[in-house]
């Protein structure tokens, strides 16, 4: 329902949700019946996190907790294959449906896939700038209750110091 919305991509909560491995491939199978794309949000900044949400075909992956350019960094290569990153390479998976397209897939998924580390942490208040300035950290995104929570004004998303930590 929500892919045939009008919405340009769907987030598939794999951090906060009670999803698995089974059901992200099942998520992400419905999401490419429509026209958004899934996104997945993973549970950590692991290399092994990515690969399993990407080789299932999303077509990128949200981050939480990046607090620094090197994390930022080691979550654009998580999404990347040699020499560009760390991610593994398997030519028989859906995102490359299945070897058909693996050489197109391998070329250019660095430019195809979407990285989103989540701004939730003073540290990564004070660190934007880095955290931005890294090839391929496409979208800053703020995660509003984890980063007021961090502030001290849980969920006062009105709130002057929230308002400024978004400018």
């Amino acid at each position: 329902m929500a892919g045939l919305a009008g919405f340009d991509w769907l987030l598939l909560d794999h951090e906060h949700g009670p999803g698995s491995d089974t059901t992200l491939l099942h998520q992400l199978q419905a999401v490419a019946a429509t026209p958004a794309v899934g996104i997945v949000r993973i549970a950590a900044n692991d290399p092994v996190r990515f690969k399993r949400a990407l080789d299932a075909g999303a077509h990128g992956v949200m981050v939480p907790y990046v607090s620094s350019g090197a994390e930022a960094a080691a979550a654009v290569a998580g999404l990347r294959y040699p020499p560009r990153g760390v991610r593994g390479v398997a030519k028989l998976n859906r995102a490359a449906a299945f070897g058909a397209d693996f050489d197109a897939y391998y070329a250019h998924a660095h430019e195809w896939l979407v990285t989103m580390p989540q701004i939730e942490s003073v540290e990564a208040l004070h660190r934007l700038d880095d955290i931005a300035a890294v090839d391929g950290a496409d979208v800053l995104f703020v995660g509003p209750l984890d980063l007021t929570t961090n502030l001290g004004i849980s969920g006062q998303y009105g709130h002057p110091t929230f308002i400024e930590a978004l400018r």
